[in-house]
């Protein structure tokens, strides 16, 4: 069950534990979560759920990739998403040594594209069947749940935020930015001086 620390993930948990089912906490770390995401995984859902399964790139995260490169993720080349979460994933799927099924908390009324997917689908990266529980769910539905089990969700949202995971996403708008410089100045700071390591390996290998 991947558990990204967000809303909808830890949704999925509780109902997947209400139903019975067995599973294990699987946590993408992309080295770009925000620190009250990291506390949340630590303190809130691993004392909740048992243990969590951390993976990562064997490239290191998202700062040490976009260094490496010389670029950070772009819309033409948006490689974060199958550096940082598909391919740990994969590599951990196929290590078992049973037939895995990996359960994600995502819902149709996010998005367009979610909006198109089904609850089950064979995914062939991972070799293994994709099941989305909570396709259905609406947002209240997601509400409703945590605050029958008495969970807070992460701080995040408490402070404005509408979703969590990177901290920012690549494809954050500038009011998601803005937001973040209000409640989080320091990881503005971080921001500026990746900019120059990476601007500066760029230029390096020009």
């Amino acid at each position: 069950a991947g558990m990204s620390g967000g809303k909808d993930s830890t949704a999925m948990a509780l109902w997947l534990r209400e139903h019975g089912i067995e599973f294990e906490g699987v946590f993408c770390d992309t080295g770009w979560e925000a620190d009250v995401t990291y506390e949340y995984v630590r303190e809130t859902l691993e004392p909740l759920f048992g243990p969590i399964r951390w993976l990562q790139s064997k490239k290191g995260g998202l700062a040490d990739i976009a260094k490496s490169k010389g670029m950070f993720p772009s819309r033409m080349r948006r490689w974060c998403t199958q550096e940082l979460k598909v391919f740990p994933l994969r590599d951990y799927l196929k290590s078992v040594d049973f037939d895995p099924v990996s359960a994600v908390g995502i819902r149709a009324g996010e998005s367009k594209a979610r909006g198109r997917m089904g609850e089950w689908e064979f995914n062939d990266t991972y070799d293994a069947d994709v099941w989305r529980p909570l396709i259905a769910w609406t947002e209240q539905d997601v509400i409703d749940i945590h605050t029958r089990h008495g969970i807070t969700p992460n701080p995040l949202y408490m402070r404005g935020s509408r979703r969590v995971g990177c901290w920012p996403c690549i494809m954050s708008r500038k009011k998601e930015i803005a937001h973040i410089a209000d409640t989080d100045p320091s990881r503005i700071d971080m921001m500026r001086q990746l900019e120059a390591d990476v601007t500066a390996k760029a230029h390096q290998r020009a």
